[in-house]
């Protein structure tokens, strides 16, 4: 079993309708597997968030996911497995003011 702590920023927290989670699962996942989760678990608006509006198969560039304080977005990122005790945020960058 592994524990995972996350973190999640505006607009998602309106949708976990929390900001910070500790869920366990049974075994080591991906992060693919992890999204997959998540659009179970929260729903087609979380994972909605989290693509591009025009090419679905491109993460949104407002989205920022960081794992244990490192923010990742090379070719690889959605094979990433995640341990026992990683700290995962999920961010959405706006931007004016």
């Amino acid at each position: 079993m592994i524990t995972l702590k996350f973190r999640f920023e505006p607009p998602f927290n309106e949708i976990t309708k929390d900001t910070n989670q500790i869920i366990n699962f049974e075994n080591e996942l991906t992060i693919i597997e992890l999204l997959e989760f998540f659009k179970e678990h929260f729903g087609e608006k979380f994972y909605e968030l989290l693509w591009d509006k025009k090419k679905r198969d491109e993460f949104s560039s407002f989205l920022s996911i960081i794992i244990n304080g490192r923010s990742y977005r090379d070719e690889n990122f959605l094979k990433t497995v995640l341990k026992d005790g990683d700290d995962i945020s999920f961010l959405y960058l706006y931007f004016g003011g």
